[in-house]
């Protein structure tokens, strides 16, 4: 059976929390081996957006089709399934263990998807260039290390779907240009990414940029890299 061209299908979502829509019928799809930028002002509608889409919050209305499943009316439990097998989160704030060793940050997602296994786990901060930072906590880690430890761990599982929340927001510029790069080459060798932030540099990365307002989609712009 051959798989959809669309990764990702939203058709009519809206999230509503009493009086507020905090997203309002929004409809998008995003084909397999696109980089989505999302942008907006605070309180747009992007982690609500994210949420939805990274399976861990539910859409108040609308469909939800993420890798051909849809999400709409799905158990906790069934998004944990879809959060752990399908999507790999790059988090702002990174999110680490701070008794745990840059590996075993890494190696906590393989456990909760299958098994822990030290020489891919390796593998994957060697990839983001940290091998040799393997053995460090997070505290003896920079920012810009830290937030590829927290690629490293979104990477450990073959994700359809990378999904990033303000990547680089706590990053100077050289650690900025750092995660950047990896997600180039990522987005090269075929990975869909959807990257939220309010760096209009960052957005300008993706081949595809959608603006929010008030939960609803007000501008779509794309992008021509050489």
């Amino acid at each position: 059976m051959t798989e959809p061209r669309d990764l990702l299908e939203l058709a009519e979502v809206s999230k509503v929390y009493g009086d507020l829509r905090a997203l309002d019928e929004v409809s998008l799809s995003v084909p397999r081996g696109q980089w989505l930028s999302i942008v907006g002002p605070s309180g747009s509608g992007k982690t609500t957006l994210m949420n939805i889409v990274g399976a861990m919050d539910r859409a108040s209305s609308g469909s939800v089709l993420l890798d051909g499943v849809e999400l709409s009316g799905m158990s906790p439990k069934e998004l944990a399934q879809i959060r752990r097998d399908t999507v790999g989160l790059i988090f702002q704030k990174f999110h680490l263990i701070g008794h745990l060793t840059a590996l075993e940050n890494v190696m906590v997602a393989q456990y909760y998807h299958s098994m822990p296994d030290e020489p891919e786990a390796l593998a994957a901060l060697d990839r983001v260039g940290l091998r040799e930072r393997a053995a460090h906590l997070p505290s003896q880690l920079s920012g810009g290390e830290q937030q590829r430890v927290c690629i490293a761990r979104a990477l450990i599982n073959y994700p359809a779907l990378i999904l990033a929340d303000e990547p680089t927001g706590n990053l100077d510029a050289a650690n900025e240009q750092i995660v950047l790069d990896i997600f180039r080459t990522l987005h090269s060798e075929g990975a869909t990414l959807i990257v939220v932030t309010h760096d209009p540099d960052v957005a300008a990365e993706g081949q595809r940029e959608v603006a929010l307002d008030h939960g609803r989609m007000v501008r779509e712009v794309f992008h021509v890299h050489p």
